[in-house]
């Protein structure tokens, strides 16, 4: 008989063990260090000529251009600011021409391009004695381009008079 209830109470004493066993919260998980992240590459041995014609058409007659040159490298930011004030019969105005660009070169000769161009030009015939109503361009997009194809990337018109300004770019890769 006592060997019966000691291995009666043994087989008790397994089952509540294995069921607290498997009840028992799991030991936290190790956690992993996130990889670091692989450093930008460095970009192609390569420059890239931006040329933009800012075309500024005003009423009939000659339409006025501006250009504006800069050669940056693969995957660099490229800057020009550019700005003066002219004297009307209005007043003095300031007048603002400025380009920030990032090339990136993709495969061949496709280019990604970040670009941001402010344009404020000097007030037109209409409205140079007051300066009211001058055309103003604020933009930044990011384009495909390709090497050495001209590419009309804006076109617009100032909401208070005829005047229409657009934008030509073209990208060359230089070897």
């Amino acid at each position: 008989m006592v060997r019966r209830t000691f291995a009666t109470a043994l087989a008790v004493i397994l089952l509540v063990g294995t069921g607290y066993a498997q009840q028992a919260p799991a030991a936290p998980a190790k956690q992993e260090k996130p990889a670091p992240k692989p450093p930008a590459p460095e970009g192609l041995p390569n420059n890239i000529r931006l040329e933009l014609t800012i075309t500024d058409q005003a009423g009939p007659g000659e339409a006025a251009k501006r250009t504006v040159s800069m050669i940056v490298a693969d995957r660099k930011v490229g800057s020009i600011r550019s700005s003066g004030q002219v004297q009307t019969s209005g007043g003095r105005f300031n007048v603002t021409l400025n380009v920030d660009a990032t090339p990136i070169i993709l495969k061949d000769s496709l280019m990604r391009l970040d670009i941001g161009l402010e344009y404020v030009p000097k007030p037109g015939s209409e409205n140079a004695s007051s300066g009211e109503g001058r055309a103003q361009l604020n933009e930044r997009m990011g384009l495909l381009v390709e090497s050495g194809k001209p590419l009309i990337i804006s076109q617009a018109s100032d909401p208070t008079s005829d005047r229409k300004i657009s934008v030509e770019l073209t990208a060359t890769i230089l070897k």
